[in-house]
């Protein structure tokens, strides 16, 4: 069992079906939401490696998402993959699913759901 943050995410997304992969000090993985322009849509998405070191226990802040995914209201700075955007995203209530993974693709669907 590893102890680095960054691996348990990687290994917990790979088992729900995201397809995470490092990329540039970024964990890029795959969504598909639910609700919104982009339900049924596969949509890339990531997380910096230094945001997860304190995963499980505390989840990223910033949601990076292609340029084309957009929001009325966002708080947004460049990400380090090119003509992408982080969002900057806080999730209410941490830690009361069972599964942090499932709670994280939860999360980020739901953020998906608000694009415009």
């Amino acid at each position: 069992m590893t102890t680095d943050p960054a691996e348990t995410f990687t290994t917990s997304l790979r088992r729900l079906g995201a397809r995470p992969e490092r990329r540039d000090g970024l964990i890029v993985y795959q969504v598909e939401p639910v609700t919104g322009r982009l339900a049924g849509e596969i949509v890339p998405t990531a997380v910096e490696v230094g945001e997860l070191a304190m995963w499980p226990i505390a989840p990223p802040h910033w949601l990076h998402l292609p340029g084309t995914v957009v929001f009325v209201h966002t708080n947004i700075q460049p990400s380090p993959m090119p003509s992408w955007h982080r969002h900057s995203r806080q999730i209410a209530d941490w830690g009361s699913d069972p599964d942090p993974a499932q709670g994280w693709l939860a999360h980020v669907r739901g953020v998906l759901g608000e694009a415009q």
